[in-house]
């Protein structure tokens, strides 16, 4: 009996080894197939442009990674749209690369002779376009007078507002954006003068009101003038830097600051007076500096408030990778940016997604017309140059704006890094 088992034991080590008793293999998963992250970040904008929006409404869009000039989508690239206040990224390009980050705007005080406590002629105060000029910065320029023992004024209070020409409205400005009345010498807070609607008069009534509640007789009007080459400079106003001004400027979209430094660039670059022509030509100068033929477009005023600017999603981010590369000018430019879900135009956007805090952009905003252009980070660290126009839509910016939002959030979040299907 035990031989028996012996010999069926060693049976059915033989039959295993020719297969007949052999065990089943290990049966093993197939590879997870990965997603091609270009693949799948084209695959998720597409997604956004196909909402209901986009069944009338027009979009340009070209997103560019800034250390090697691939291009990571585009959709429209050359497609012409009103930019509305993405406008204010070539004002600000400019005013840097031409005025100079320290660029300090100048507001006078001038006069004729200053005889034994008495002016002996005119007093002169010359605007030299402070977007941010201040009722307290005018009276501490009347300050100096006192400061030099002055106790009258034989002559007149002359404003002179030609450092800009006498043009108030920009082309293509609609009905409701008149009110600005860009000036080379006005106060914001400072209404114009009621009968000629001169922000400079007003000024003068400022500087004159304040030296008479202070002890100072001022026996003439306030006229509108020029400074005369031998009056003597009493003293001067200095702005804040450009560098501040900027932040003030893109932060808020602010139009009157830059239609202000619009004119300044043109009075600084070709000649005084500042005007809109001239502040076009020099931004025209400047972008065949930097780009030798740049795409179509079309600039008319510095904010974007005009219907007759066009550009499109190219131009955009060619002028944010040429800043980007700039280390001179980088950093003022890139610190003028509203930040997503921080502060500026972008305070209350992009709230609690991968761009919160990361992408910085300046948003744009027309009836029918909304843009945003900027730039992000990835989750790769890599960095993203954008644009996106939308227009020709009916309704609020919210949804255009949140397309956008939802755009700037994938190129936030997106990875090199291939993913695993799921």
């Amino acid at each position: 009996m035990k031989t028996f088992v012996i010999f069926l034991f060693c049976g059915t080590l033989l039959f295993s080894g020719c297969g007949i008793f052999a065990t089943k293999p290990i049966q093993t998963e197939p590879p997870t197939p990965l997603i091609n992250p270009l693949e799948k970040l084209h695959t998720d904008i597409n997604a956004v442009l196909e909402e209901v929006l986009f069944t009338t409404a027009s979009i340009g869009i070209k997103v560019v990674a800034v250390e090697t000039g691939e291009v990571i989508y585009e959709k429209n690239s050359r497609k012409l749209h009103h930019p509305a206040s993405t406008t204010k990224l070539f004002t600000a390009a400019t005013a840097l690369a031409k005025l100079g980050s320290d660029y300090q705007f100048e507001t006078t005080l001038y006069a004729d002779a200053v005889v034994k406590g008495e002016v002996v002629g005119n007093i002169y105060l010359k605007g030299r376009a402070d977007p941010v000029l201040q009722p307290q910065d005018i009276v501490k320029l009347g300050d100096a007078l006192l400061q030099m023992g002055v106790k009258s004024i034989q002559g007149s209070i002359v404003v002179d507002e030609t450092y800009l020409d006498a043009v108030w409205e920009g082309l293509g400005w609609m009905r409701d954006d008149r009110p600005l009345w860009i000036s080379a010498l006005s106060i914001r807070e400072v209404e114009p003068n009621v009968s000629t609607m001169s922000r400079a008069l007003a000024c003068g009534h400022l500087l004159k009101t304040a030296l008479i509640e202070k002890g100072v007789h001022v026996r003439g009007k306030i006229v509108s003038g020029t400074v005369p080459s031998d009056a003597h400079s009493v003293t001067k106003h200095l702005s804040p830097p450009l560098t501040d001004i900027l932040r003030l400027m893109n932060k808020p979209s602010d139009n009157w600051i830059a239609e202000l430094l619009f004119k300044t660039i043109g009075a600084e670059v070709i000649g005084e007076p500042g005007t809109w022509k001239k502040g076009r030509g020099a931004i025209a100068d400047f972008l065949e500096e930097v780009m030798g033929e740049p795409p179509a477009h079309r600039f008319v005023d510095g904010s974007g408030l005009s219907r007759y600017n066009l550009l499109n999603a190219e131009l955009l981010t060619k002028l944010l990778v040429y800043m980007y590369h700039n280390f001179e000018l980088m950093p003022e430019y890139l610190a003028s940016l509203p930040i997503a879900g921080v502060d500026g135009t972008l305070k209350n956007r992009m709230q609690g997604m991968s761009a919160e805090k990361v992408l910085r952009a300046k948003t744009g905003t027309l009836s029918g017309v909304s843009a945003l252009a900027g730039y992000t980070v990835t989750a790769d660290d890599e960095v993203f140059a954008f644009g996106i126009l939308i227009s020709h839509y009916v309704g609020p910016a919210r949804y255009a704006r949140s397309i956008q939002d939802k755009i700037g959030n994938y190129l936030t979040g997106f990875s090199r890094h291939a993913a695993p299907e799921r």
